[in-house]
Protein backbone atom coordinates (compact mmCIF):
# COMPACT_ATOMS: atom_id res chain seq x y z
CA UNK A 1 0.00 0.00 0.00
CA UNK A 2 1.11 3.40 -1.20
CA UNK A 3 -0.46 5.49 1.43
CA UNK A 4 0.54 4.66 4.72
CA UNK A 5 1.44 6.81 7.76
CA UNK A 6 4.91 5.63 7.35
CA UNK A 7 5.18 7.21 3.77
CA UNK A 8 3.04 9.76 4.66
CA UNK A 9 5.17 11.29 7.69
CA UNK A 10 8.52 10.66 5.84
CA UNK A 11 7.02 13.04 2.78
CA UNK A 12 6.30 15.35 4.98
CA UNK A 13 10.21 15.20 7.15
CA UNK A 14 11.30 15.48 3.40
CA UNK A 15 9.37 18.48 2.62
CA UNK A 16 10.28 20.40 5.71
CA UNK A 17 13.82 19.42 4.93
CA UNK A 18 13.83 20.78 1.29
CA UNK A 19 11.36 23.77 1.66
CA UNK A 20 10.96 24.70 5.06
CA UNK A 21 7.51 25.48 5.12
CA UNK A 22 5.51 26.92 7.89
CA UNK A 23 4.31 24.66 10.60
CA UNK A 24 0.47 25.14 10.04
CA UNK A 25 1.24 23.63 6.46
CA UNK A 26 3.11 20.83 7.56
CA UNK A 27 -0.05 19.67 10.29
CA UNK A 28 -2.08 20.75 7.33
CA UNK A 29 -0.53 18.08 4.73
CA UNK A 30 0.09 15.43 7.32
CA UNK A 31 -3.84 15.88 8.05
CA UNK A 32 -4.78 15.53 4.23
CA UNK A 33 -2.81 12.60 3.83
CA UNK A 34 -4.76 10.75 6.48
CA UNK A 35 -7.92 11.58 5.45
CA UNK A 36 -6.71 10.44 1.83
CA UNK A 37 -5.82 7.16 3.08
CA UNK A 38 -9.25 6.85 5.06
CA UNK A 39 -11.08 7.68 1.49
CA UNK A 40 -8.77 5.05 -0.36
CA UNK A 41 -9.55 2.12 2.66
CA UNK A 42 -13.51 2.81 2.09
CA UNK A 43 -13.65 2.32 -1.29
CA UNK A 44 -10.90 0.07 -1.71
CA UNK A 45 -9.16 1.87 -4.84
CA UNK A 46 -5.99 1.71 -6.15
CA UNK A 47 -3.91 4.50 -5.28
CA UNK A 48 -1.99 4.30 -8.64
CA UNK A 49 -4.84 5.06 -10.68
CA UNK A 50 -5.79 8.77 -11.92
CA UNK A 51 -9.35 7.54 -12.16
CA UNK A 52 -8.76 7.49 -7.99
CA UNK A 53 -7.54 11.41 -7.91
CA UNK A 54 -10.44 12.25 -9.50
CA UNK A 55 -13.27 10.50 -7.59
CA UNK A 56 -11.60 11.80 -4.55
CA UNK A 57 -12.01 15.74 -5.81
CA UNK A 58 -15.24 14.23 -6.42
CA UNK A 59 -15.40 13.00 -2.98
CA UNK A 60 -14.66 16.34 -1.47
CA UNK A 61 -16.07 18.78 -4.17
CA UNK A 62 -19.40 17.01 -3.71
CA UNK A 63 -19.84 14.96 -1.04
CA UNK A 64 -18.35 17.08 1.54
CA UNK A 65 -18.97 20.34 0.03
CA UNK A 66 -15.01 21.39 0.57
CA UNK A 67 -14.22 24.99 -0.28
CA UNK A 68 -12.62 25.71 -3.48
CA UNK A 69 -9.18 26.61 -1.43
CA UNK A 70 -9.33 23.58 0.54
CA UNK A 71 -9.89 21.48 -2.41
CA UNK A 72 -6.55 23.13 -4.24
CA UNK A 73 -4.35 22.96 -1.26
CA UNK A 74 -5.28 18.96 -1.08
CA UNK A 75 -4.80 18.05 -4.99
CA UNK A 76 -1.44 19.87 -3.97
CA UNK A 77 -0.70 18.05 -1.42
CA UNK A 78 -1.52 14.72 -3.27
CA UNK A 79 0.37 16.02 -6.49
CA UNK A 80 3.53 16.73 -4.25
CA UNK A 81 3.47 13.16 -2.40
CA UNK A 82 3.03 11.42 -5.74
CA UNK A 83 5.79 13.38 -7.18
CA UNK A 84 8.17 12.56 -4.36
CA UNK A 85 7.10 9.16 -4.26
CA UNK A 86 8.24 9.08 -7.92
CA UNK A 87 11.74 10.66 -6.92
CA UNK A 88 12.39 7.94 -4.46
CA UNK A 89 11.58 4.92 -7.06
CA UNK A 90 8.62 3.51 -5.19
CA UNK A 91 6.81 4.41 -7.68
CA UNK A 92 7.12 4.57 -11.84
CA UNK A 93 4.57 7.14 -12.98
CA UNK A 94 2.18 9.68 -10.78
CA UNK A 95 -1.38 8.95 -11.43
CA UNK A 96 -1.52 13.14 -11.74
CA UNK A 97 0.85 12.72 -15.10
CA UNK A 98 -1.98 12.29 -17.52
CA UNK A 99 -4.97 14.30 -15.76
CA UNK A 100 -6.45 17.88 -16.61
CA UNK A 101 -8.01 18.98 -13.56
CA UNK A 102 -9.68 22.27 -13.64
CA UNK A 103 -9.83 22.89 -10.27
CA UNK A 104 -12.11 25.79 -8.78
CA UNK A 105 -10.71 29.01 -7.64
CA UNK A 106 -11.39 30.35 -4.57
CA UNK A 107 -13.00 33.89 -5.17
CA UNK A 108 -12.62 35.26 -1.71
CA UNK A 109 -10.71 38.80 -1.38
CA UNK A 110 -8.18 39.06 1.73
CA UNK A 111 -9.52 40.15 5.00
CA UNK A 112 -8.30 43.10 6.16
CA UNK A 113 -8.73 46.30 8.60
CA UNK A 114 -10.51 49.43 7.38
CA UNK A 115 -8.23 52.43 7.52
CA UNK A 116 -10.22 54.02 11.19
CA UNK A 117 -9.16 50.87 12.54
CA UNK A 118 -5.47 49.77 11.94
CA UNK A 119 -5.64 53.76 12.76
CA UNK A 120 -6.99 52.37 16.45
CA UNK A 121 -4.85 49.79 16.91
CA UNK A 122 -1.80 51.33 15.43
CA UNK A 123 -2.74 54.17 17.68
CA UNK A 124 -2.80 51.90 20.91
CA UNK A 125 0.38 49.83 19.89
CA UNK A 126 2.37 53.53 20.03
CA UNK A 127 0.87 54.46 23.55
CA UNK A 128 2.22 51.30 24.73
CA UNK A 129 6.18 51.34 22.89
CA UNK A 130 6.08 54.93 24.54
CA UNK A 131 4.57 54.46 28.08
CA UNK A 132 6.82 54.30 30.90
CA UNK A 133 7.48 50.72 32.04
CA UNK A 134 9.95 47.50 31.27
CA UNK A 135 11.22 46.84 27.92
CA UNK A 136 10.01 43.14 27.84
CA UNK A 137 6.57 44.96 28.14
CA UNK A 138 6.76 46.77 24.51
CA UNK A 139 8.04 43.67 22.76
CA UNK A 140 4.23 42.85 21.99
CA UNK A 141 3.06 46.04 20.91
CA UNK A 142 6.68 46.94 18.70
CA UNK A 143 5.77 43.56 16.71
CA UNK A 144 2.08 44.62 16.19
CA UNK A 145 3.93 47.76 14.55
CA UNK A 146 5.76 46.35 12.19
CA UNK A 147 3.24 43.60 11.29
CA UNK A 148 0.60 46.15 10.00
CA UNK A 149 3.54 48.58 8.49
CA UNK A 150 5.73 45.64 7.07
CA UNK A 151 3.24 43.10 6.00
CA UNK A 152 5.88 40.23 8.01
CA UNK A 153 3.89 36.75 8.24
CA UNK A 154 3.41 35.69 12.00
CA UNK A 155 5.82 32.54 11.32
CA UNK A 156 8.50 35.62 9.88
CA UNK A 157 8.18 37.04 12.74
CA UNK A 158 8.29 34.73 15.58
CA UNK A 159 11.62 33.59 13.43
CA UNK A 160 13.45 37.37 14.14
CA UNK A 161 17.13 37.14 15.83
CA UNK A 162 18.40 40.39 17.22
CA UNK A 163 21.25 40.08 14.42
CA UNK A 164 18.49 40.38 11.91
CA UNK A 165 17.64 43.79 12.83
CA UNK A 166 20.31 46.48 11.47
CA UNK A 167 19.93 49.63 13.78
CA UNK A 168 22.11 51.98 11.26
CA UNK A 169 19.89 51.49 7.97
CA UNK A 170 16.70 50.27 9.53
CA UNK A 171 16.70 47.31 7.64
CA UNK A 172 15.16 43.98 8.76
CA UNK A 173 16.06 40.53 7.30
CA UNK A 174 13.84 38.18 6.71
CA UNK A 175 13.63 34.34 6.26
CA UNK A 176 10.19 33.70 4.22
CA UNK A 177 8.83 30.66 3.04
CA UNK A 178 11.11 28.03 0.78
CA UNK A 179 13.70 29.96 2.59
CA UNK A 180 13.71 32.76 0.62
CA UNK A 181 15.06 35.45 2.12
CA UNK A 182 14.66 39.16 1.94
CA UNK A 183 15.33 42.78 3.64
CA UNK A 184 12.56 45.04 4.38
CA UNK A 185 13.22 48.48 6.47
CA UNK A 186 11.57 50.16 9.19
CA UNK A 187 10.66 53.99 8.19
CA UNK A 188 9.67 55.15 11.54
CA UNK A 189 12.35 56.73 13.35
CA UNK A 190 10.37 55.95 16.69
CA UNK A 191 10.08 51.86 16.17
CA UNK A 192 13.04 51.68 14.56
CA UNK A 193 14.73 53.14 18.06
CA UNK A 194 12.94 50.55 20.13
CA UNK A 195 13.76 47.96 17.94
CA UNK A 196 17.68 48.35 18.63
CA UNK A 197 16.67 49.31 22.11
CA UNK A 198 14.95 45.11 21.93
CA UNK A 199 17.83 43.74 20.05
CA UNK A 200 20.27 45.40 22.73
CA UNK A 201 18.83 42.83 25.41
CA UNK A 202 21.29 40.81 27.05
CA UNK A 203 21.10 37.06 26.45
CA UNK A 204 18.06 38.02 23.97
CA UNK A 205 17.73 35.11 21.15
CA UNK A 206 14.66 36.62 18.96
CA UNK A 207 14.00 40.11 18.24
CA UNK A 208 10.87 40.50 19.58
CA UNK A 209 9.82 37.82 22.00
CA UNK A 210 9.11 39.64 25.27
CA UNK A 211 11.74 37.63 27.32
CA UNK A 212 14.02 37.75 24.33
CA UNK A 213 13.82 33.30 23.92
CA UNK A 214 10.18 32.18 24.01
CA UNK A 215 7.88 33.04 21.06
CA UNK A 216 5.50 31.53 19.17
CA UNK A 217 2.65 31.59 16.43
CA UNK A 218 0.31 30.85 18.49
CA UNK A 219 1.30 33.53 21.74
CA UNK A 220 0.86 36.18 18.94
CA UNK A 221 -2.47 34.95 17.57
CA UNK A 222 -3.69 35.12 21.43
CA UNK A 223 -2.25 38.62 22.53
CA UNK A 224 -2.70 40.21 19.23
CA UNK A 225 -6.98 39.12 19.72
CA UNK A 226 -6.46 40.38 23.58
CA UNK A 227 -4.50 43.31 22.48
CA UNK A 228 -7.22 44.64 19.37
CA UNK A 229 -10.07 43.92 22.00
CA UNK A 230 -8.71 46.43 24.23
CA UNK A 231 -8.20 49.12 21.68
CA UNK A 232 -12.19 48.88 20.66
CA UNK A 233 -11.70 47.38 17.86
CA UNK A 234 -15.14 44.98 17.23
CA UNK A 235 -13.88 42.23 14.62
CA UNK A 236 -11.38 39.59 15.64
CA UNK A 237 -7.93 40.62 14.27
CA UNK A 238 -5.38 37.82 13.42
CA UNK A 239 -2.09 38.46 12.54
CA UNK A 240 -2.60 37.76 9.05
CA UNK A 241 -5.32 40.12 8.65
CA UNK A 242 -2.81 43.11 9.90
CA UNK A 243 -0.39 41.54 6.16
CA UNK A 244 -3.52 42.01 4.32
CA UNK A 245 -4.40 45.23 5.73
CA UNK A 246 -0.46 46.61 5.10
CA UNK A 247 -0.62 45.50 1.32
CA UNK A 248 -4.07 47.16 0.95
CA UNK A 249 -3.37 50.42 2.36
CA UNK A 250 -0.15 50.66 0.59
CA UNK A 251 -1.65 50.16 -2.69
CA UNK A 252 -4.48 52.69 -1.83
CA UNK A 253 -1.35 54.85 -1.10
CA UNK A 254 -0.39 54.46 -4.37
CA UNK A 255 2.82 52.14 -3.51
CA UNK A 256 3.69 50.26 -6.99
CA UNK A 257 2.41 46.75 -7.11
CA UNK A 258 6.40 45.26 -7.96
CA UNK A 259 7.24 47.10 -4.70
CA UNK A 260 5.06 45.69 -2.80
CA UNK A 261 5.75 42.11 -3.86
CA UNK A 262 9.11 42.40 -2.93
CA UNK A 263 7.74 43.82 0.34
CA UNK A 264 5.61 40.43 0.93
CA UNK A 265 8.16 38.38 -0.02
CA UNK A 266 5.63 37.00 -2.81
CA UNK A 267 7.48 34.64 -5.69
CA UNK A 268 4.83 35.25 -7.80
CA UNK A 269 3.33 38.56 -8.47
CA UNK A 270 -0.23 37.17 -9.80
CA UNK A 271 -0.16 36.32 -6.03
CA UNK A 272 0.26 40.13 -5.20
CA UNK A 273 -2.47 40.98 -7.80
CA UNK A 274 -5.01 40.20 -5.34
CA UNK A 275 -4.77 43.10 -3.30
CA UNK A 276 -4.90 45.41 -6.74
CA UNK A 277 -8.75 45.47 -5.82
CA UNK A 278 -7.37 48.19 -4.04
CA UNK A 279 -10.87 49.01 -2.30
CA UNK A 280 -13.46 51.86 -2.67
CA UNK A 281 -11.44 54.37 -1.46
CA UNK A 282 -8.58 53.74 -3.28
CA UNK A 283 -10.38 53.28 -6.69
CA UNK A 284 -11.98 56.98 -5.39
CA UNK A 285 -9.11 58.36 -4.22
CA UNK A 286 -7.07 57.57 -7.73
CA UNK A 287 -10.08 59.34 -9.60
CA UNK A 288 -10.45 62.30 -8.27
CA UNK A 289 -6.88 62.79 -8.76
CA UNK A 290 -7.20 62.31 -11.70
CA UNK A 291 -10.32 64.37 -13.12
CA UNK A 292 -10.35 63.20 -16.37
CA UNK A 293 -13.66 65.10 -17.14
CA UNK A 294 -11.77 68.23 -15.92
CA UNK A 295 -8.84 67.84 -17.99
CA UNK A 296 -11.26 66.99 -20.99
CA UNK A 297 -12.97 70.25 -20.54
CA UNK A 298 -13.00 72.53 -23.30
Amino acid sequence: MLVTAESAAAYVRRLKASRDPSEHTLRAYASDLRDYSRFLGARGLCAKDGETILAYATHLSVERRAAPRTLRRRMACLRGFYKDLVRSGTLERSPFRDLDMQLPRARLLPRALSRSDARLLAAAARAQCEAPGALSAKALPAALLLLVSTGLRVGELVKLRPCDFDPEQGGLNVSGKGRRERRVYIVDPRLRRLLAKLAARPGATLLLAPDGRAWSTEAVRRALRRFSEDAGIERRVTPHMLRHSCATLLLEDGVDLRVLQRLLGHENIATTAIYAHVGDAGLRKALEKAALLGGLAA
